[in-house]
């Protein structure tokens, strides 16, 4: 009787540990469906080290509660073996600290030594951001499009980029940003984009968010496409796309 004891509170225990370690998978699957961003502290012990990152996460969290998370992640729990994968962290120093789009898809981190509140505040992706990082998480390229409503060529060259998709087999996605918009004054200066200009702007991006060319106007779909399927230059090029190279 006292083996078929051992054995119940083993499978007890073992089951407790199992619910614990899926914590952060069900956490992470929370914050995503309530359209949060994350703030993914990667450790693999607990201490000193661990605690400073979480504060800094914690600091960053402070004035975005209602927008983003905070998530610890324990490296060393087999249950997060497939997160650690996802996110290549098997041999990467830790404490770090990762921040998520609202899809979970990484925009970028830092090492405790480098982390700020601040950085990682700046790190979180704005929406066209988002759709960027989302594209290139789903292995396509970009045609982004950067635009005012009052250029009368808008149209020709949203058709043009669509045609150019759809004989990519839909392998690449348009993404339109208005000039105007505050909220992606980050991105277009990451693109070094004439606010001023008087036609449209199609930037082309690989799947490794490099940006491999810039047209202004109506652009011949070929070279729209051509531009889009260049190959990932060495090292991290020019990168519109937070953490696309990491």
């Amino acid at each position: 009787m006292k083996i078929i004891q051992n054995i119940f509170v083993m499978v007890l225990l073992f089951t407790g540990l199992s619910q614990i370690n899926a914590q952060t998978t069900s956490e992470l699957a929370s914050a995503n469906k309530a359209g949060k961003a994350v703030f993914l502290v990667a450790y693999n012990n607990p201490g000193v080290d661990a605690d400073k990152a979480f504060a800094i996460a914690n600091d960053a969290r402070k004035n975005l509660t209602t927008t983003t998370a905070v998530i610890k992640m324990k490296t060393t729990d087999a249950a997060n073996s497939s997160l650690v994968t996802k996110f290549r962290l098997s041999g990467a120093p830790l404490p770090l600290i990762l921040v998520l789009d609202k899809n979970g898809n990484p925009a970028g981190g830092y090492i405790l030594k480098d982390a700020t509140s601040q950085k990682l505040v700046d790190l979180i992706p704005s929406p066209k951001t988002t759709e960027i990082i989302d594209a290139l998480a789903g292995g396509k390229s970009v045609l982004l499009v950067a635009y005012k409503e009052s250029m009368t060529s808008k149209k020709s060259i949203m058709d043009n980029c669509a045609i150019a998709c759809n004989k990519m087999s839909n392998k690449s996605v348009v993404v339109k940003v208005d000039l105007g918009d505050k909220k992606e004054t980050k991105l277009l200066q990451g693109l070094k984009c004439d606010l001023n200009s008087k036609e449209p702007v199609t930037y082309t991006i690989n799947t490794a968010g490099q940006v491999t060319g810039a047209f202004t106007g109506i652009t011949d779909v070929n070279s729209l496409i051509a531009s889009a399927k260049k190959a990932p230059a060495g090292g991290c090029g020019t990168s519109c796309a937070p953490g696309a190279c990491k």
